[in-house]
């Protein structure tokens, strides 16, 4: 058989999928929008056909996206693992990889049940890996919209909110579409059915609590410039949350301010991992920089324009290796800066 398909879906995949008696629905480690609305989605058009399916991921649901889910469908494994047992079949939304979606899917693997993947992340060919990767979609929610079509499943207004939250989270309200007419299409589709948008783009985009906007300007603070500006980059140090009540993953949310900032090209961001002496960096870059190889360098993956990875070890000794790479991206896709200094540029001294 084989065990990856693209975009239009195969025959096998679309068949084991309506086959299944029990779907267990999951998401990567530390979920988004992205991924919690895609399996929302899918779950509630599946049981608009007829189909039973779970939602059990590694984490909880955050609180920052506890409004993508007032029936309260998705589950984490330590209340729900048992759900897990009556599955047939496991799927994982934005993942590239099923060792992504942590517990849920050792405890599926444990018990000999297959996990399949349906994502829009590139990734390497490997043979332990099953479903669905495809690249030329914009965000997880845009694929199950397709996924949703081809199963012949429902889409009323309570699947589309969901999967309109998931596009639009992960393209930052429809900025960054590669120039993709379909995304726009996909997402005129979803507002014909009823659903109301106000709301989700004002949760996503219109809703920081005031810590976390402190935060930011801690975020800013510590931000340095390189490259004559065209590079922003941090390290933030685990006290930089210090008397802040903010959730695990705000951190995080900060770089898509530093990639905002006019005349950077590439935000380079570090902060804690999960794990003790664990870090995680992301990467973001404009259009005109391809930074997704220098994560995949580093064992993390993601999109030419949005990766990440994590390490062990001095964060800021790898700084200064990433520093170079990225410098080294954009000299060599945008060429030499024509200004250089601090008083021209803003460069950190």
């Amino acid at each position: 058989m084989q065990r990856l398909c693209s975009h239009p879906f195969a025959p096998w995949l679309l068949d084991r999928i309506r086959q299944a008696r029990t779907l267990a629905l999951m998401t990567h480690v530390g979920p988004d929008a992205d991924g919690l609305g895609s399996q929302l989605a899918f779950c509630r058009s599946a049981a608009l056909a007829g189909h039973r399916s779970v939602i059990v991921n590694d984490d909880p649901c955050p609180p920052r996206y506890a409004w993508i889910d007032p029936d309260r469908r998705i589950g984490d494994f330590d209340g729900n693992a048992a759900e897990l047992d009556s599955a047939d079949l496991g799927l994982i939304f934005d993942a590239h990889e099923p060792d992504r979606g942590g517990r849920p899917v050792r405890r599926m693997r444990d018990l000999g049940k297959p996990v399949w993947v349906i994502d829009h992340h590139p990734c390497e060919a490997r043979s332990d890996v099953t479903g669905c990767i495809a690249t030329d979609f914009s965000s997880t929610g845009e694929l199950v919209y397709e996924l949703l079509l081809a199963l012949g499943w429902p889409i009323d207004a309570g699947v589309a909110a969901p999967m309109y939250a998931a596009m639009s989270f992960d393209t930052g309200s429809f900025r960054f579409l590669r120039n993709q007419p379909r995304t726009l299409r996909t997402a005129a589709a979803l507002l014909q059915t009823g659903m109301d948008a106000n709301p989700i783009q004002e949760a996503l985009f219109a809703s920081r609590p005031r810590a976390e906007l402190e935060l930011l300007g801690r975020i800013i603070a510590a931000t340095r410039y390189a490259d004559g500006g065209r590079i922003a980059w941090v390290v933030a140090e685990p006290n930089i949350v210090n008397g802040l009540d903010v959730p695990a993953d705000a951190v995080g949310e900060t770089i898509s301010t530093l990639i905002g900032t006019d005349g950077v090209l590439v935000a380079l961001q570090i902060k804690p991992g999960r794990q003790a002496g664990e870090w995680k960096m992301s990467l973001r870059s404009k259009a005109s920089v391809k930074v997704g190889h220098i994560a995949r360098d580093l064992g993390g993956g993601g999109h030419d324009h949005a990766a990440g990875a994590s390490f062990f070890g001095n964060p800021h000794e790898v700084a200064r290796t990433l520093l170079g790479q990225i410098e080294a991206a954009v000299r060599g896709q945008v060429g030499a800066v024509a200004v250089l200094g601090p008083r021209a540029t803003g460069e950190a001294p």
